[in-house]
C-alpha cells in the first residue's frame, strides 16, 4: 500500500530538515512500499528539506497543483479570469503576499514570516515583479478579512484558511493534494500521515490516517500521534 507523508508539521518541524530519525524510518519503509510527499510548498521549496536520496519519489506540491513524477514537473494554474480577479484583490486591498509560478515567484510582507523563510532556500529562483509573474499556480494571501474570504470563495478556487498565521492559502479550481493523488494512482489505496487543514481531502479518502498534533480536529477517525512518535509510527508499518 501507498503511504503518503505531508512535509511541515509532519516529517519536518519548524522549517528544518528531516531528521535522521524520520529519515531512515521512510528509507526503510520505502524498500516496502511507495512513498509519496504531499505538501503545500512548491517543488522548488520541497527539495532542499528533503533528503537527496528522497528527490525520486512522486512529489505532489503546492496542495495539489505541482506534481513531480518520474522526473517531470507539471502545474495547473488559476484560469486568467481567477488570476485577474486575485491580482485585483491584491491591488485593492493593499495586501502582503507569495505568488507561485512554476518556478519563480513574488513575495511581499515580513521576511520573517516562518513562510517567507522556506522558500527558495538554494536561490535557484527570481522573486518577480507581481505583474511580471505568469502563469499563477499558487498563491498565499497575508489576511483573514471575511470581506475577502468571501469574494475568493465565488470563484469556486480551492481556499485553505489558516487562522493562526493569518493568511489564506489559494490553488486553482478543484485542485487539492487528494485530486493530484487520484489523478497518479486512481482508486489505488494509500495511508496519510498528515497535520492541517490542506490535508483533509487526503485523510477523507485514506484507508488509515495519522494526525500529527492538534492543529485540526480528527473527525476521521484518524490515530492522533505526536511528533516525538512520527519516526517509530512509520517504522511500525514496515513488514
Amino acid at each position: 500500500m501507498t503511504v503518503v507523508f505531508d512535509l511541515d508539521g509532519t516529517t519536518i518541524f519548524k522549517g528544518k530538515k528531516m531528521s535522521k530519525d524520520i529519515e531512515q524510518a521512510i528509507a526503510k519503509l520505502s524498500k516496502q512500499r511507495k512513498i509519496i510527499f504531499a505538501s503545500a510548498r512548491p517543488i522548488r521549496d520541497m527539495l532542499p528539506v528533503l533528503p537527496p536520496s528522497f528527490h525520486d519519489f512522486t512529489l505532489i506540491g503546492g496542495n495539489g497543483a505541482f506534481i513531480k513524477n518520474k522526473g517531470l514537473i507539471t502545474a495547473t494554474s488559476f484560469s486568467e479570469k481567477e488570476t485577474t480577479i486575485i491580482l485585483k484583490l491584491i491591488e485593492i486591498n493593499q495586501l502582503d503576499y507569495m505568488v507561485d509560478s512554476s518556478w519563480d515567484y513574488s513575495f511581499r510582507g515580513d521576511s520573517n514570516h516562518p513562510l517567507f523563510l522556506g522558500v527558495d532556500p538554494l536561490k535557484t529562483a527570481k522573486n518577480k515583479e507581481l505583474s511580471s509573474l505568469y502563469p499563477i499556480i499558487k498563491a498565499v494571501l497575508f489576511t483573514t478579512e471575511p470581506q475577502i474570504i468571501q469574494q475568493l470563495k465565488k470563484l469556486q478556487i480551492t481556499i485553505y484558511l489558516h487562522g493562526s498565521e493569518q493568511l489564506i492559502d489559494l490553488s486553482p479550481k478543484e485542485i487539492s493534494k487528494w485530486t493530484a493523488f487520484k489523478s497518479l494512482y486512481f482508486n489505488e489505496p494509500f495511508i496519510m500521515f498528515g497535520n492541517d487543514a490542506n490535508d483533509l481531502p487526503m485523510f477523507e479518502h485514506a484507508s488509515k490516517s495519522y494526525i500529527i498534533g492538534n492543529t485540526i480536529e480528527n473527525t476521521f477517525k484518524g490515530i492522533s500521534i505526536t511528533e516525538e512518535s512520527v519516526a517509530r509510527t512509520i517504522t511500525s508499518l514496515c513488514y
